[in-house]
């Protein structure tokens, strides 16, 4: 057999296949000293150097990428923010989940309005539409006789 199984003729000492997860080196880049002197990445939440299993691969390529420009900081996976689950409506002032949003709300958080709310304010007819016919400041007659 060949690949990820070594046996050298003996069935029973089969090895396991790698995990890449191991395996993988961390770019020299974003390399850090931990304190007891092995290789880590900082993570600039915790403040802390801790092993490459700890950090997303996204955190990881972003970081690689970006440090000739210094522009994204590495944080390990418990110090990464989480996505919010829930929002607060601007008219109702109920904290609702993101479910109840439309996804145009969604992006701006602080003025989102639940659909609940947008509906009624769209189906809204209580206030009287304007017509220029009954604004006292309105004249119908010709320019001329105004002049």
């Amino acid at each position: 057999m060949s690949g990820y199984y070594s046996n050298n003729g003996n069935t029973s000492t089969m090895s396991r296949a790698p995990n890449p997860a191991h395996n993988r080196q961390i770019p020299t880049n974003i390399r850090a000293k931990g304190a007891n002197g092995a290789d880590g990445i900082y993570c600039y939440g915790c403040q802390q150097t801790k092993p490459r299993l700890a950090f997303s691969e996204t955190q990881i390529k972003k970081a690689a990428s970006s440090t000739a420009k210094k522009t994204h900081q590495p944080m390990c996976k418990n110090c990464t923010p989480t996505q919010p689950t829930t929002l607060k409506c601007l008219k109702c002032a109920k904290t609702l989940p993101m479910e109840r949003f439309s996804k145009t709300q969604r992006k701006n958080q602080e003025m989102a309005t639940c659909m609940n709310c947008r509906k009624y304010i769209e189906d809204d007819d209580s206030e009287e539409d304007y017509e220029i016919e009954n604004d006292p400041e309105y004249y119908d007659g010709d320019i001329q006789d105004v002049l």
